[in-house]
């Protein structure tokens, strides 16, 4: 590895390269590698020739740095890295496929969409000695870390309860129709980013899950797009977690948390986890703003602070030879608490974690 990691991108999506640039909440991956001094973007693959068109025209790749095939891509490049940004039920064949180059990788959310796989992948991470990390971005914007930092370091007591609403939208008709097809979306979707979130801020794992599913009759979607959950963790603490993606609501906020200690109750209402945090102590009537300080608390700034973050944290796991922030090992935690999700809406049952 020369002065810059050289990095592979495999799926040119929105999340890699935003389609309306101008009104998206993120700049992706393909811009921010673009600026980065550690990264050099080398090549990119898709199965659409759209995809592939757009990053080229834009000026980001020479047409012979786009591969319809991913073998062909890791064959001919030989680069450090990979970062995995296709469709979730494509990680696993594409992790597979980069470890029989010992590359290391870069895996967005969700790790995998199966959690016995993912064990099996974990092994062959390990025998490789590769860095596998995993955007998990909502524990990385300043709302995750700051609730991070005021829970471990006691500031809310004892925590008690989580509940979290989330009301949002997805019903979109230019959507690709994978998306429309996709099991559980809330959950897996977005679920995955929530329920991470509650784990790593809390250090705790969930013991147990009941809940329901259910969609509304004007859905695009074919499974269910909302649920009902209530969680309870192996430290004790209830999560209570409602939401869906078929909301006609265009006033509330998306996100509504409100986390309850015995010491105060913090409360975040925001679109994708943004300022402001507010902390009400309960021996005070004065609330205070945690994130008072923090300089750019817009949408598109918090998702380029934490990818950022993410990357340097990547970069510093290869180099150093360390542990990233979020290990494959660690988010494959939060796909079985997903998966234990959609199987106690579709049984009806109280189901346990092992």
């Amino acid at each position: 590895m020369g002065n810059k990691m050289c990095i592979v991108l495999s799926g040119i999506g929105n999340r890699a390269l935003p389609k309306n640039p101008e009104t998206s909440n993120w700049s992706g991956w393909v811009e921010l590698l673009e600026r980065s001094e550690r990264f050099k973007l080398v090549g990119a693959h898709d199965v659409s020739d759209l995809s592939i068109k757009r990053i080229i025209d834009r000026g980001y790749l020479r047409p012979e740095q786009t591969y319809k095939d991913l073998g062909q891509m890791l064959s001919e490049l030989e680069p450090d890295a990979l970062l995995v940004c296709n469709p979730a039920e494509s990680h696993a064949s594409a992790i597979r496929k980069a470890l029989g180059y010992n590359l290391h990788l870069l895996i967005e959310k969700p790790f995998v969409n199966d959690a016995e796989e993912g064990k099996e992948l974990l092994d062959l991470i390990e025998q490789k000695g590769v860095v596998a990390a995993v955007v998990q971005n909502w524990r990385f914007k300043d709302v995750g870390k700051i609730l991070y930092d005021v829970i471990q370091k006691g500031v809310l007591g004892r925590v008690g309860h989580i509940f979290f609403r989330y009301v949002r939208n997805r019903e979109n008709p230019n959507y690709p129709t994978y998306i429309f097809e996709e099991k559980h979306p809330l959950l897996y979707a977005m679920g995955i980013h929530h329920l991470d979130l509650f784990r790593y801020i809390l250090k705790d794992e969930y013991k147990s899950v009941r809940g329901c599913s259910f969609k509304p009759p004007w859905t695009l979607y074919k499974s269910n797009t909302g649920v009902n959950l209530f969680l309870e963790t192996k430290g004790g603490v209830s999560v209570i977690y409602s939401g869906t993606i078929s909301s006609t609501n265009k006033v509330l906020m998306q996100e509504s948390l409100i986390i309850e200690g015995e010491k105060g109750t913090l409360v975040n209402e925001g679109q994708w986890l943004e300022p402001p945090l507010w902390f009400h102590p309960s021996d005070s009537k004065e609330s205070i703003n945690l994130t008072e300080k923090i300089e750019d608390a817009s949408i598109v700034g918090q998702y380029n602070k934490s990818d950022e973050y993410i990357l340097e944290d990547f970069y510093r796991a290869v180099v150093k030879k360390g542990k990233p922030q979020c290990t494959a090992r660690d988010a494959l935690q939060s796909v079985a608490a997903v998966q234990v999700c959609q199987f106690a809406c579709e049984t009806g049952d109280t189901v346990y974690l092992d």
